[in-house]
């Protein structure tokens, strides 16, 4: 989960979708063609974002429709590109979007209710909410011309990957799921992890006879602010697990080995909730998908490397262009699971 905003307050780091409008920004044949749209989810959240359409062939009378990925923000208002003030030049959504239209596929991002050009307030909003955003953004796609409405996959990070969850558990013509820095465990927990953890790497702070304490109170503060907030409750309390033994269609789980914000563990576990997924263990790589040696999100702003792992990148297309082979969509899922 992002540190700062809800990470903060947890404590653990101390209706159909209708297009309301559409705008062309580049429409060029043999190029990328990038539409400012809407989806509308319901009479008080719209939600704006770009869809990106591939290159059609040139000689191509009527393009054949392709498959297309939704992708799914993490904890804390974002923008479509998932872009960090605090951090200059990190867009991974923007680097995941590149990537994925090189290799043939549309893909849609949308700023997240009450962010830039979306209406909507975020506070009060749970995760639940953010499915059911994520869901009208399903239908709209379907309703492309360009977008094979039977390839629709869903790209999440971190408690995107929740959402993709959510989503795809309640809705079985969802195609694949990408699941990025994916929690197995609730909400509760990881905040629980994220506080221990961060309490063990600072000796001179908090002595190891002060540590109980410390987090005695600690949990006792975010249990305070969860009976007031609807978005930590709702959090504290989703079981990744539970959710997963329901999901039928194929996942990959992409994990950074040196993820202090949910562990590597985290990744295994959820893949053995799954029915039909693998994992991906990606070296030296943090929880925001970056080259990292350490992890800590404390060293995050240190970064010099701001660019979405390029191992990530590419296990991600490698597995959509597997299932997107004509033999392996014709005979649904029943990809063994693997690790």
């Amino acid at each position: 989960m992002r540190s700062g905003w809800r990470a903060a307050i947890a404590g653990m780091l101390v209706s159909a979708a209708l297009p309301a409008c559409e705008r062309r920004t580049r429409s060029t044949t043999g190029a990328i063609e990038h539409r400012e749209v809407r989806v509308v989810v319901d009479r008080t959240v719209t939600l704006a974002g770009d869809l990106a359409l591939p290159p059609t062939p040139t000689r191509a009378a009527t393009p054949a429709p392709v498959p297309a990925v939704l992708l799914l923000s993490g904890s804390g208002p974002q923008d479509r590109d998932g872009a960090r003030t605090e951090l200059p030049g990190y867009r991974p959504f923007a680097d995941l979007a590149d990537t994925l239209l090189a290799a043939g596929f549309a893909v849609l991002r949308l700023d997240d209710r009450g962010v830039g050009a979306s209406s909507g307030r975020v506070d009060g909003a749970t995760t639940e909410d953010f499915a059911r955003d994520a869901a009208a953004a399903v239908t709209w796609l379907r309703s492309q011309p360009r977008v094979h409405p039977e390839r629709i996959a869903l790209v999440g990070h971190s408690e995107g990957a929740l959402v993709a969850l959510l989503v795809a558990r309640d809705d079985p013509r969802v195609w694949v799921l990408g699941l990025l820095g994916a929690a197995s465990r609730p909400g509760r927990e990881i905040a629980r992890w994220q506080r221990a953890t961060h309490v063990a790497s600072d000796l001179t702070t908090w002595p190891p006879a002060q540590r109980a304490a410390v987090l005695a109170r600690a949990e006792s503060d975010a249990d305070a602010i969860a009976a007031t907030d609807p978005w930590l409750r709702t959090w504290f309390a989703l079981d990744p697990r539970a959710i997963a033994r329901d999901v039928r269609q194929p996942v990959l789980l992409l994990h950074g080995v040196n993820d202090r914000q949910v562990p590597i563990e985290q990744a295994d576990e959820l893949a053995a909730a799954l029915p039909d997924a693998r994992t991906v263990r990606l070296p030296h790589t943090n929880h925001l998908l970056l080259e990292d040696f350490d992890g800590d999100p404390r060293g995050y702003v240190r970064l010099t490397a701001r660019r979405v792992e390029g191992d990530m990148l590419r296990a991600l297309v490698a597995f959509l262009a597997q299932q997107n082979a004509p033999n392996r969509f014709s005979e649904g899922s029943t990809t063994k699971k693997t690790r």
